[in-house]
């Protein structure tokens, strides 16, 4: 079940990313002949009067053979007859449908789990179930003081234990339906953090974002990831991260499958964040990439023409490039799964 639901997710992303070269390229009026989720042989295909849909049975990348991309094609309204311009905005609707995915998954979480807002006053929100206090505090009770000292603010309460020996017991004063309670609690050794803990947490409201707040938060989100993302990358390419910290499309599909074991919210903002990926990769100024054919566009557009045969063996070279790569990452995946 995971896997199929890793493989929905990454099927997500593969079709909206070429849904945006699909829409466009129609837009302009190119031909397109098939628009194929998958790779390697067909599985299912339906037949148009102009475009072939179809799913392969590899179920990991997908494309658009847009028509008159060859040297020398003569196809009418073919890709390389179309003015740069036009070129360009095909190239780049993949990447752009890629990051308005992800804006959409991160302003959907944003604008429908809100914020949360603790509550300053000393009323505990919850007790962590292994402290030792969870027998003789619980929720909703508002502390009052502790040794005596008077508890008006959540943060008195750690400024009130600051000097106290963490392994003799407090006595808590605290207000409980109504009525006053006194009890002794032990704090409870939290040996990660190598510190003594009374073992709450604060109570907190949720407060629903406007639609514009939301809308700006989310591009914050947008815009953490998409930096973080890029700082990844330059790792990557600098050396600094090590073969078995990289994840190819078996990783990938491993992760995305333990994220779905947390819960909807968690799986939403992987998606998120592989969309941007995805995005980012594609943009890359590499052949056979969208972000090389763009180069080469804009080159174009500022008016510096290049051999177009040139440019079509250096994508050639480029794909099969990109296909060992995309074999050694996939073999490096097995490889760190079974050791």
């Amino acid at each position: 079940m995971n896997i199929l639901i890793a493989i929905l997710v990454l099927g997500i992303i593969i079709f909206i990313h070429e849904l945006g070269h699909f829409l466009t390229a129609k837009f302009f009026k190119m031909p397109v002949s098939e628009f194929s989720i998958g790779m390697g042989p067909q599985v299912y295909s339906y037949e148009t009067m102009k475009t072939t849909y179809s799913f392969r049975a590899i179920p990991l990348g997908g494309f658009v053979n847009i028509e008159g991309m060859e040297v020398g094609s003569e196809v009418e309204d073919g890709f390389n007859s179309k003015p740069p311009l036009a070129r360009f905005v095909v190239l780049f609707a993949g990447v752009f449908m890629n990051f308005l995915l992800a804006f959409i998954l991160i302003f959907t979480m944003i604008y429908s789990n809100g914020k949360y807002i603790q509550n300053k006053e000393p009323v505990i929100g919850n007790v962590l179930s292994e402290s030792k206090g969870s027998k003789v505090i619980f929720p909703k009770d508002k502390i009052l003081k502790i040794d005596g000292v008077n508890i008006k603010e959540w943060n008195d309460i750690s400024k009130a234990l600051a000097e106290k020996d963490p392994k003799t017991p407090i006595q808590v004063e605290l207000e409980r339906a109504g009525e006053i309670k006194n009890v002794d609690l032990e704090l409870t050794e939290d040996p990660e953090n190598k510190r003594y803990i009374v073992g709450i947490l604060p109570e907190y409201t949720i407060e629903k974002y406007g639609a514009l707040e939301a809308a700006r938060m989310s591009l914050f989100s947008f815009e953490k990831i998409f930096s973080d993302t890029l700082g990844g990358l330059k790792l990557i390419v600098s050396g600094k991260v090590k073969s078995e910290e990289i994840s190819g499309p078996i990783g990938i599909i491993k992760v995305v499958g333990d994220a779905s074991k947390e819960g909807v919210g968690i799986l939403i903002w992987l998606t998120a964040l592989l969309s941007v990926n995805v995005g980012i990769l594609n943009l890359m100024p590499l052949p056979a990439l969208d972000g090389g054919r763009i180069l080469f566009v804009i080159l174009e557009l500022i008016g510096m023409k290049v051999n177009k045969k040139f440019e079509e063996r250096l994508h050639t070279a480029g794909m099969l490039i990109l296909f060992a790569f995309i074999f050694y990452i996939t073999a490096n995946d097995i490889f760190n799964l079974t050791r």
